[in-house]
């Protein structure tokens, strides 16, 4: 018998995947409305953002709660070896914290000439982005060095 955990992971998959091919045949086959003269929007763009936003708050959420269920269980096999789990997580802390600060807070002007000023949400996208880059290059990086064969017995 499978496992419990199998079987939900599994119903929580189709739910998942049923529920994007519901919001992405409302994005493109229910319509679209002209916010601004001659540009297209489709009907549905907010539910699938929204979706887009849920879907990511639920993954965050999820990923926050087993990583903490993990670290309070092996804290209590092996506090050292836990402790130094969290390495990791400190180091993407300050990661983000450093592009925060190196984000820019300049006015961005958009498609239709209006001025978007939000110094935090500003701040934030070049944090991602920046952290993005970090990232990506770390893993380039990683398979590079494995590759080579350096750390090989």
């Amino acid at each position: 018998m499978a496992k419990l955990s199998y079987k939900v992971s599994y119903y929580v998959f189709y739910v998942c995947v049923a529920l994007i091919l519901v919001v992405l045949g409302m994005f493109y086959g229910v319509g679209y409305n002209n916010p601004m003269g001659e540009y297209n929007a489709p009907e549905h763009t907010e539910t699938l953002i929204f979706l887009t936003y849920g879907m990511l708050a639920v993954t965050i959420i999820i990923t926050l709660l087993g990583g903490l269920a993990k670290f309070a269980s092996s804290f209590k096999d092996n506090p050292a070896s836990a402790l130094k789990s969290l390495i990791g997580f400190v180091l993407i802390i300050v990661l983000l914290v450093v592009a925060y600060n190196m984000g820019s807070d300049a006015p961005v002007t958009l498609a239709d000439g209006t001025t978007y000023a939000d110094v935090l949400w500003l701040k934030v996208t070049d944090m991602l982005i920046y952290s993005t880059y970090v990232l990506l290059g770390i893993a380039v990086l990683g398979t590079l060095v494995n590759l080579s064969g350096i750390f090989k017995k």
